[in-house]
């Protein structure tokens, strides 16, 4: 029996073309790629057809003669690619793949977009509902206030007037705390600033800073104290510090605040020896001072000369304790010093002048 090859029939590669030609490019490769896999498999109705045709022999009787075709091993052998030959695994068939190849990787992606809009809703519903249970949870209502940097004041008396409400809204009152510290500073004089942080979740802590009392001012033998801005405090308290001088006859606060700035200006030394500082105009000097001292002296100076010219009472003093005199050192218009007139009788006054008191101060 004779092979018949498909080169003796041309006839019948030219009517198979045109068949081909119809069909796209994926498709003719999805055919050889399902071919290669049913060869892979060993699958018999993909091998190599034979076809049965009846050929006349000599006779004129016609024989049966199988037409194998043949697969054209040079031309498939030529198109291997060379990862082949080297042994390595070339896929064939589509460049993407057969369809149920790629499949998963669809549903994947589709899986993926749905879980990129589920959490960005789910992002946006729990939101609100977080701020909401925060809103009537016990970390939404104020749970304390707790006070620092008080010395003067009580911390119960800054609470009342800070005017916070423990259990009510936490930020709302938050939001309101300047206006509750400006009602503190109008309450309490002696509050210089104060602030309101957060202490833990709930909790306010408020941080006080005091104007420090630099005097006492004197009405009738009962004290006030007089804090670093020249006011008086109103209230009543015992002298308990002696380092703090006494004011007398003040009725206004900017003297006070006058006298004060230039208190400032004195050396420890003579701050110490200050006892009481008195107010005691006249009607040429509307701002003399009478100043007693600790030693039992009386400085006679006004308030705008009183940081500088009482820089050189220590020397003077020194010369009047040596000559054994207690008196008067009139720094109103030079610096001179004289004893009290009670102990003066019958002797002349004694002028002493230091080379620091030769030039007078003018008035203005």
């Amino acid at each position: 029996m004779r092979t018949i090859s498909r080169e003796e029939f041309p006839e019948e590669e030219k009517e198979e073309r045109p068949k081909q030609e119809k069909l796209t490019p994926w498709q003719l490769a999805n055919i050889e790629y399902l071919k290669q896999k049913a060869l892979e498999k060993g699958d018999p109705e993909l091998h190599p057809v034979e076809e049965s045709e009846s050929v006349p022999d000599d006779d004129g009787e016609p024989a049966e003669e199988t037409i194998q075709k043949e697969p054209d091993s040079e031309k498939s052998e030529e198109e291997l690619p060379v990862e082949e030959e080297l042994g390595e695994e070339v896929t064939v068939g589509p460049k993407n793949g057969s369809f149920l190849d790629r499949l998963p990787n669809i549903k994947h992606e589709r899986n993926q977009r749905l879980l990129r809009r589920s959490t960005i809703l789910i992002g946006l519903f729990s939101i609100p509902a977080l701020l909401l249970l925060y809103y009537i949870s016990p970390l939404g209502k104020l749970g304390g206030v707790s006070v620092e940097g008080n010395q003067r004041i009580s911390t119960e008396a800054i609470e009342k007037d800070l005017n916070f409400s423990v259990g009510d809204n936490l930020w709302s009152q938050y939001f309101d705390r300047q206006d509750n510290i400006k009602n503190l500073k109008k309450q309490e004089l002696q509050i210089e600033d104060a602030s309101v942080h957060f202490k833990g979740f709930n909790h306010f802590e408020v941080k006080v800073k005091e104007y420090p009392e630099v005097a006492y001012i004197d009405n009738e033998g009962k004290y006030s104290p007089v804090i670093s801005n020249g006011k008086i405090i109103p209230i009543e308290v015992a002298k308990e510090n002696g380092d703090l001088p006494i004011l007398e006859s003040f009725t206004s606060s900017k003297k006070i605040l006058s006298v004060l700035e230039q208190y400032k200006k004195l050396s420890g030394e003579v701050k110490q020896g200050i006892s009481q500082i008195k107010y005691a105009p006249t009607d040429e000097n509307k701002e003399l001072l009478e100043v007693f001292m600790n030693d039992g002296n009386k400085v006679l100076v006004s308030i705008h000369d009183m940081g500088t010219k009482m820089q050189y009472y220590p020397q003077i003093a020194k010369e009047m304790s040596a000559k054994e005199m207690k008196g008067v050192v009139d720094m109103e218009a030079g610096i001179y010093s004289y004893p009290y007139a009670e102990n003066s009788t019958g002797e002349e006054v004694t002028q002493n002048s230091t080379d620091q008191s030769e030039t007078p101060a003018g008035n203005d």
